[in-house]
């Protein structure tokens, strides 16, 4: 039997927790710094034993997280995959194809745009190399967050706590000689990512295929896709992967202010 309405347009049947949890995260979802729980009973007049009992709830179920320091109860990567895959896949790819583009237009080489979603991630959109022959990937492909521009991309710019805990539950599989199978070692590429501003692919996920990419964030400053280039070796040598990383950031930048990034 499906939802019944009320004249005035309330269901018929409701659950009072759940409409609470879905206010809750309503309200966190304007908050980019986060309330404190006394904030959100305040906010939100609710009881103090149901809002604990909520915020609990999704916090155990990773939909929230809390600041042990700061007390503050934020949104949750969790939940930014969910509006991903819901909403914002499509309109990151709307937004970002005339640069991508143009990216292609001045490189030469193919352009593929991703996201993570879960423990791997997902090609979102991508355009053809101007070359004979380029690498043609199938949209919704899925990849491996070590081995990839993307993943690293993205991993480099999440707070520590979130990349240490996805980074922990990776599967570091060696694809080829040069792919990274140290969590260790791959942190500390992690770092050298978020310093130069791009990360590159030296053949570690398909050999004899390199790519170089960089983040491109949303309006809360959130790292919420990647854009990269990905060539035969022979294109894209390691000796220009400098030159090709700044090119890429530049454009990965537009893409993000385009989102609402004000840098």
């Amino acid at each position: 039997m499906g939802l019944e309405e009320k004249a005035d347009g309330k269901p018929t049947y409701n659950v009072p927790n759940l409409e609470r949890g879905l206010m809750i995260i309503e309200l966190l979802a304007t908050c980019k710094q986060g309330l404190t729980l006394a904030e959100i009973i305040e906010t939100l007049s609710i009881t103090k034993t149901t809002a604990f009992r909520i915020v609990s709830t999704l916090i155990f179920k990773n939909y929230l997280q809390k600041n042990e320091t700061t007390k503050k109860i934020t949104l949750s990567r969790k939940m930014l995959t969910l509006g991903l895959s819901a909403i914002n896949e499509q309109s990151i790819a709307e937004v970002s194809i005339d640069i991508m583009r143009a990216t292609r237009d001045e490189l030469k080489e193919s352009v593929m745009l991703g996201v993570i979603l879960g423990d791997k991630g997902t090609i979102l959109e991508q355009v053809a190399s101007s070359y004979p022959v380029k690498l043609f990937v199938e949209q919704g492909t899925q990849f491996s967050l070590h081995s990839s521009v993307g993943g690293k991309s993205i991993l480099a710019y999440l707070p520590d706590k979130e990349m240490n805990a996805i980074v922990e539950e990776m599967e570091f599989t060696p694809f080829t000689e040069n792919t990274l199978t140290s969590k260790e070692v791959f942190k500390e590429q992690l770092k050298q990512v978020k310093k130069s501003g791009y990360a590159v692919d030296n053949g570690e996920d398909i050999q004899g295929i390199n790519c170089v990419g960089a983040p491109i964030f949303n309006e809360y400053g959130v790292p919420v896709a990647a854009i990269w280039i990905t060539a035969p070796h022979g294109r894209l040598p390691s000796k220009d992967f400098h030159k090709k990383g700044e090119v890429i950031a530049r454009y990965a930048k537009e893409i993000s202010l385009k989102l609402g990034y004000v840098g």
